[in-house]
């Protein structure tokens, strides 16, 4: 992560699965929308569907309490890392953890390092860092995952630290080699209460205590042209600044965003069976298919009743504000500015102003589809994601629309029309909802959302060979 090999940062976003089931909804057909659920009753998953165990209970594999306990930075020092923490973290890189002794061993070198010297900024990094892999090792491990298929998931990480001559076309298709044989919802024996305990219990309170590590080096460095340390490599040198403590804080908290939407809703399938036609779901023979027919029963949908989806929109304007933040006092030899290349640094500032403004409130998106009944075309409508995280909805199939079985294709049902759609504005997502019902109605298999600087954002790309 601190190389000065990194190649240029995109814009950062994370659409929530929850975006993609709300673009299922709204209303239509001069109908009067049905009234909205009530509130779900409590549903538990494990010790509880907060944003974070109140406290981290025994760890099922690597104890991170030594780690956690360690001090943190009070007074970084001034252009000074110990090449220890230097070499280890261009090893990781290359040579990522492949055992759990081997992020034992991680661990326990940064956590020395850190006890022996807090004020050592890079030692502190690292030991951010090993915090999360152990975090997230723990919580695979609890939600029943093998140590080879939560390990196996570092490998398009360290890609995209090391920038190996491969580079980026090679991501994809890592990504998919090592999600192959990831669990996944539509497994018959997968659970998503058992994830969500192991990442509240585990995942959670590391990021938590990653990021305090980070800001601590920020907010208690000497100045924003104080160096941290100087990184060396074949190309020369560049240098940590407070500046990329910041934005690696940023970071982690798009993470928690992530993870928090994730652990918001029920997603357990109980025994549905993902495997059956659309066709052989329609039980009354009416040709048509509810969403009783076609998604599984209650409690599937319900959001657990808590504050998780508030928190992540707080998390992600939170990260974004600290991102730019970085970016506008990083000096030009800081490794961010490196890392962008010449004229970097005032597109990427450019695209996290304009995601900010995206999180902020109501913006006018332009919306790009292709693929549909009626094949590409593209309009402009007024989307306001904030939505998303301060009003969430209280059950996602309310969201979704009556479906009529079809056959060839990407898609086994597609809505008839508008009308199909069962509530006004898809939960306030767009206060225009007509022209994006119009779009979905016609199967589109790509869309993509473009504000300002902020282009092409994916939301739903199943068109042949991508």
């Amino acid at each position: 992560m601190l190389s000065c090999r990194l190649r240029p940062i995109a814009a950062l976003v994370f659409v929530p699965i929850a975006s993609l089931l709300a673009g299922c909804g709204g209303g239509g057909g001069g109908t009067t929308p049905p009234p909205p659920p009530p509130p779900p009753p409590p549903v538990e998953i494990g010790p509880g569907p907060g944003p974070a165990a109140p406290s981290i209970p025994a760890e099922p594999a690597i104890s991170t309490v030594a780690a956690r306990a360690a001090p943190f930075a009070a007074a970084p020092h001034r252009d000074s890392a110990r090449q220890a923490a230097l070499d280890r973290i261009d090893r990781f890189a290359d040579d990522p953890p492949g055992t759990e002794a081997d992020v034992r061993a991680l661990l326990a070198d940064f956590t020395g390092w850190v006890t022996q010297d807090p004020n050592d900024a890079v030692s502190q990094a690292g030991l951010a860092a090993a915090i999360v892999l152990a975090g997230a090792y723990n919580a695979g491990i609890d939600a029943g995952y093998t140590p080879g298929q939560i390990l196996g998931l570092l490998e398009p990480v360290t890609q995209i630290a090391s920038a190996r001559p491969e580079g980026g076309g090679a991501l994809a298709p890592a990504m998919m080699r090592a999600a192959a044989d990831f669990p996944r919802p539509t497994d018959p024996d997968f659970s998503s209460a058992d994830l969500q305990i192991g990442i509240r219990s585990y995942l959670l309170p590391a990021l938590h205590n990653a990021r305090a590590r980070l800001e601590a080096v920020a907010n208690n460095s000497p100045g924003p042209g104080i160096r941290l340390a100087e990184i060396r490599s074949h190309r020369g040198s560049c240098y940590a600044y407070r500046a990329e403590f910041r934005a690696l804080s940023g970071l982690l908290r798009v993470a928690q965003s992530a993870l928090l939407q994730f652990c918001a809703y029920q997603l357990n399938p109980g025994d549905w069976d993902w495997t059956v036609p659309a066709g052989d779901r329609d039980g009354d023979g009416d040709g048509v298919l509810g969403v009783e027919e076609y998604l599984p029963g209650d409690p599937f949908g319900w959001r657990h009743p808590s504050d998780n989806m508030q928190r992540a929109g707080g998390h992600m304007r939170g990260a974004l504000e600290m991102m730019i933040a970085a970016l506008g006092e990083a000096p030009d030899d800081s490794l961010l500015r490196k890392a962008l290349g010449a004229g970097g640094t005032a597109s990427a500032l450019a695209k996290l102003r304009d995601l900010q403004e995206m999180a902020a409130g109501e913006v006018r998106v332009q919306i790009v589809h292709e693929g549909g009944s009626d094949g590409a075309g593209s309009f402009t409508t007024r989307m306001s994601l904030r939505r998303l995280w301060d009003a969430p909805v209280d059950d996602l199939k309310g969201l979704c629309p009556t479906l009529q079985p079809v056959s060839g294709g990407y898609w086994s049902a597609l809505p008839r029309a508008p009308s199909d759609f069962p509530r006004p504005q898809i939960g306030g997502l767009f206060p225009e909802p007509q022209p994006v019902l119009e779009m979905l109605a016609t199967g589109p298999m790509y869309i993509a959302i473009t504000h300002d600087s902020v282009e092409r954002l994916t939301v739903i790309d199943r068109r042949a060979g991508r």
